[in-house]
C-alpha cells in the first residue's frame, strides 16, 4: 500500500494531519464497495489515531535527591551493612558534586528539545551501539495462543489469516482510523460512544486534558510505524533504524529461502483470502532447502555482520538485501512441529538461523502445528506497540477466519510465479565461508540456554486480590522468596515498567526487591507456616504489595531511579567525553545494574507465553504473567541445574502462597 516514508527517529511530524489522513482513505478506497472497504480495514474510530499524541505530556525528570533515595532504598536489600555503607557514602559524594552539574546541564538541553525527552537518545545509543548479537540479548518472543477452532491452526491458513489481519491493522494505522491506545481507569465512563464523540470534536492541543477528564490516559504511540516496513541496518559502531512504507510486499521465510509477494493490488486493496492462501501454498510447495541462507548473519556481533553486509552489496546483493529491509513484516513458516511450551520457547526466541532475519521489526514464526509467535527487534519500541498489535491480530484472525477449511487456495491474475519471487543471492567464497561460521557461532550461542515454563492452575488475581494484593506483587514476592530458598541470598531484580503516559516514553525500571520481601522471603525460610502464623505471612505479603504497587507508580510516571542515573552517565561520557565519574565504576551501582533476576509480566489470554534469555552470564530470564485463575512463567538460565532448583522452588512457593490464602481468615484490608 503506498504512503508516506517514514524516515525519522524521533521527533519530527511523521504524524499526519487528520484531513489529509481523511483524505488518503477516499483517494484509497474510491474504487471500493463497502464490502472492500470492511475487509481492507480492521477499524474505523471515529477520533483519529495520533489525536491525543500533541497534547501528551513530556516525560519530566525525577528530583536529583529523589533520584538518590530510591537508589538507597533499592541498595539496601542487597548489600551487607559495610558495603551498604561505602555505598551510601560514594553515592552522597557524587549527588552533592558531580551530579549537580550534570543534572542541571541535562535539564537545560530536555527544556530546549521539544521533539523527545531527556532519555530518548541516550536510550536509542545503548540499543544501537551495542556490537554484541542482538540473539538472546535483545530480541524476545512472545506465543500466541492456539486458535479456539483446532481446524485453523493449519500453517496456510493460520499465515494467510495473520497477514491479512495484520495488513487490516495496517491500514487502519497509516489512515489514522486505528483506535487510539487508551488508559481507562473507568471504562463505564470513558470506553463508550459518548466519550468518543466528545474527543473527537477537542483540538488536538488540548485533547488530553479532555480524556483526562473522564479518567482515561492516552498514552504514547510514536513507536507504532515502526511495526512495518521497517528494519534495523547493521553498521561500524551503530546501527540505524529504517523505514519505508512506500513499499507493500511481504517476506517469507521458508526452508531458508526468501520470497516476497505484493499483500496490495493495483487499487490498493488487500488481495482476497484465496489469493493470500494461495501465495503461501506456492511456497510450502516449491523449493528445497536453502544451501547457504543469509539469516544467520543477523545473529552475528553487530560490527562482524556489517561487514559482511557491505562485502554482500559489492557482490551486487543491494537491492535484494532492500527487499527484505523493506518489506511490511516477516513471517517465518518453519518446518518443525513442536507442541510443548519449553520446545516451542527454543524455537520462537532463536530457532533455526536459516529461517529468521533477527533484524526485521517483527517477525511472526508459525510451525508446522500452526503455533505461533512474535519475535521482535527491541531497539524501535516496547511492548504497549508490539502486544496491541499482537492481541487485535490474534482476536481478528479468530472471529473472521477469512481463510478455513472451506477456502481453495486460487489466483487467476496471471501467472502466480510473477508474484510469488524467490530472491536469488550473488554469493562468493568469502560470504559463503561467512554464512558457515555465522551459523556455528549461533549454534555454540544457543546450545547453552535452557528454558523452563510450568503453569499451575490454582489461583489467579481473582483469588488473590481478595486479599488486598496486587497480581504483580504476588508474581514478583514468589520470585524474590523462591530465589532467597535456593540461593540464600538477595540480587539485583529488573522488571520494565511502561513510561507511553508521555510522549514519546519507553520504560522505567521497577525495583522488585526490597526490604519488605526480604522480610517476607527469610520469614518463609526460617519458619514453619502453618494455620498459626498464616494471618503474619498474610500481612508481610500485604506490605510487600503496597510497596509493590508505590514502585509501579513511580516506574509509569518516570520517576523511578535507573533512567534518570543513566541520563547522567551518558551526558558525562558521550557528550562531554569526560572520564566516568567515580560512582559509576563503584560497587553499589556495577551491583545493582547487574540484573540477576530480569523480569516481565505477559498478563494475556491471547499469550501462550513469552520470553527471553538472562542479561547477564548467571542470571534468570522471566516471562512471567497471572491470569484471573491461573499463573506461570517461562524461565531461561545458562545452568540447567540452577534453572531446574529455581522453578522448582517458584512452583513450590506458589503453592505456599496459595495454601496460606486459603487458610487464612483475613480479608481485603480496607
Amino acid at each position: 500500500m503506498g504512503g508516506t516514508k517514514y524516515n525519522r527517529l524521533l521527533g519530527n511530524k511523521y504524524v499526519r494531519n487528520y484531513k489529509n489522513s481523511l483524505a488518503y482513505l477516499s483517494s484509497t478506497i474510491k474504487a471500493s464497495n463497502s464490502k472492500t472497504e470492511h475487509y481492507n480495514y480492521l477499524q474505523k474510530s471515529i477520533i483519529p489515531t495520533y489525536h491525543f499524541q500533541k497534547s501528551l505530556q513530556k516525560l519530566k525528570i525525577p528530583k536529583l535527591d529523589d533520584t538518590f533515595d530510591r537508589y538507597f532504598r533499592a541498595l539496601k536489600p542487597l548489600l551487607s551493612p559495610a558495603e551498604y555503607d561505602q555505598a551510601k557514602k560514594i553515592g552522597k559524594k557524587f549527588q552533592n558534586g558531580e551530579a549537580i552539574q550534570l543534572d542541571k546541564e541535562v535539564r537545560e538541553l530536555d527544556a530546549k528539545n521539544k521533539s523527545s525527552n531527556y532519555i530518548s537518545e541516550p536510550w536509542f545509543d545503548m540499543y544501537l551501539t551495542a556490537r554484541e548479537s542482538i540473539v538472546l540479548n535483545y530480541n524476545p518472543f512472545i506465543t500466541f495462543a492456539a486458535d479456539p477452532n483446532p481446524q485453523q491452526m493449519n500453517q496456510a491458513i493460520r499465515a494467510s489469516n495473520f497477514l491479512i489481519s495484520a495488513a487490516r491493522f495496517m491500514n487502519s494505522l497509516r489512515v489514522c482510523k486505528l483506535k487510539p491506545e487508551i488508559f481507562h481507569l473507568n471504562p463505564e465512563k470513558s470506553d463508550t460512544a459518548v466519550f468518543e464523540r466528545l474527543m473527537r470534536l477537542l483540538p488536538e492541543s488540548v485533547s488530553f486534558y479532555g480524556a483526562y477528564a473522564f479518567n482515561a490516559y492516552p498514552l504514547d504511540m510514536s513507536q507504532y510505524f515502526r511495526l512495518f516496513n521497517s528494519t534495523r541496518i547493521p553498521h561500524q559502531n551503530k546501527d540505524e533504524l529504517m523505514t519505508d512504507t512506500s513499499k507493500n510486499h511481504m517476506l517469507v521465510l521458508h526452508k531458508g529461502n526468501f520470497y516476497t509477494f505484493p499483500v496490495f493490488d493495483e487499487q490498493n486493496n488487500i488481495y482476497k483470502p484465496e489469493e493470500i492462501y494461495a501465495f503461501f501454498t506456492q511456497i510450502l510447495s516449491s523449493g528445497e532447502r536453502a544451501e547457504f541462507s543469509l539469516g544467520a548473519l543477523t545473529a552475528e556481533e553487530r560490527n562482524s555482520w556489517a561487514s559482511v553486509r557491505d562485502h554482500l552489496e559489492k557482490l551486487g546483493n543491494k537491492e535484494t538485501l532492500n527487499q527484505i529491509d523493506t518489506a511490511l513484516f516477516c513471517i517465518a513458516l518453519d518446518d518443525c512441529e513442536v507442541t510443548d511450551p519449553t520446545e516451542m520457547s527454543h524455537e520462537f526466541l532463536y530457532g533455526d538461523p536459516t529461517n529468521r532475519w533477527f533484524d526485521k521489526s517483527n517477525t511472526i514464526i508459525i510451525n508446522k502445528n500452526g503455533h505461533a509467535a512474535v519475535n521482535f527487534e527491541h531497539s524501535w519500541g516496547d511492548g504497549v506497540a508490539v502486544l496491541r498489535f499482537f492481541n487485535e491480530v490474534f482476536d481478528d484472525t479468530v472471529k473472521k477466519e477469512f481463510v478455513n477449511t472451506k477456502t481453495r487456495p486460487s489466483f487467476s491474475r496471471g501467472n502466480i510465479e510473477n508474484y510469488v519471487k524467490k530472491l536469488e543471492f550473488n554469493l562468493d567464497d568469502k560470504a559463503k565461508s561467512s554464512i558457515r561460521k555465522a551459523e556455528e557461532n549461533y549454534r555454540i550461542a544457543t546450545s547453552r540456554l535452557n528454558i523452563k515454563n510450568f503453569e499451575q492452575d490454582s489461583f489467579g488475581r481473582k483469588f488473590a486480590k481478595n486479599f488486598g494484593l496486587s497480581p504483580d506483587s504476588i508474581m514478583q514476592s514468589g520470585i524474590q522468596v523462591a530465589f532467597y530458598k535456593v540461593f540464600k541470598k538477595f540480587v539485583a531484580t529488573y522488571e520494565s515498567a511502561s513510561t507511553s503516559a508521555f510522549k514519546y516514553g519507553r520504560t522505567e525500571t521497577i525495583r522488585p526487591a526490597s526490604m519488605a520481601t526480604k522480610r517476607l522471603a527469610e520469614y518463609m525460610f526460617n519458619k514453619k507456616i502453618d494455620e498459626s502464623n498464616s494471618a503474619e505471612v498474610i500481612s508481610l505479603m500485604q506490605e510487600c504489595s503496597k510497596y509493590h504497587n508505590k514502585l509501579v507508580k513511580e516506574g509509569a510516571m518516570g520517576q523511578g531511579f535507573d533512567r534518570h542515573l543513566f541520563a547522567l552517565k551518558y551526558h558525562a561520557t558521550n557528550r562531554k567525553k569526560q572520564p566516568l565519574p567515580e560512582f559509576f565504576s563503584s560497587h553499589g551501582y556495577k551491583f545493582i545494574n547487574h540484573n540477576i533476576l530480569s523480569t516481565s509480566t505477559l498478563a494475556y489470554p491471547n499469550i501462550l507465553n513469552g520470553g527471553f534469555a538472562p542479561v547477564v552470564p548467571d542470571g534468570f530470564g522471566i516471562g512471567y504473567r497471572i491470569l484471573e485463575k491461573n499463573l506461570g512463567a517461562c524461565v531461561s538460565s545458562y545452568s540447567l541445574s540452577e534453572l531446574n532448583e529455581f522453578v522448582h522452588a517458584l512452583e513450590n512457593t506458589y503453592d505456599q502462597f496459595y495454601d496460606i490464602m486459603k487458610k487464612t481468615p483475613i480479608k481485603k484490608k480496607n
